[in-house]
């Protein structure tokens, strides 16, 4: 199955339900995308797919294959404010998120 990452075409094999999480880590070796609740709510695992955010650890590999993937390592080659940027772009948060988060902690 091939897989455009980064601006890099992969090519995968194996189970085509694989979670897109272990390919990108454990086949890969792009480990910027974190493990953490495995059930596609915290965001640690999110990368973005065709431009939209997208939960790793419930992804099936095969649901992507022909679709442009970005990692945190992709983001990493925009610098640290355009990571940023997108990040906060695409995961929602903004200055007032922020600050309401930081007043009911």
């Amino acid at each position: 199955m091939e897989l455009t990452i980064n601006g890099r075409a992969y090519t995968v094999d194996g189970e085509p339900d694989r979670l897109l999480l272990w390919v990108l880590r454990d086949e890969l070796g792009l480990t910027g995308t974190k493990f953490g609740c495995g059930i596609g709510v915290c965001g640690s695992c999110t990368v973005l797919v065709d431009g939209q955010p997208t939960r790793s650890c419930i992804t099936p590999v095969s649901t992507v294959a022909g679709k442009t993937i970005l990692t945190l390592e992709g983001l990493a080659h925009t610098g640290p404010d355009g990571a940023r940027r997108s990040f906060i772009r695409c995961s929602g948060l903004s200055r007032s998120n922020k600050s309401t988060s930081a007043a009911t902690a």
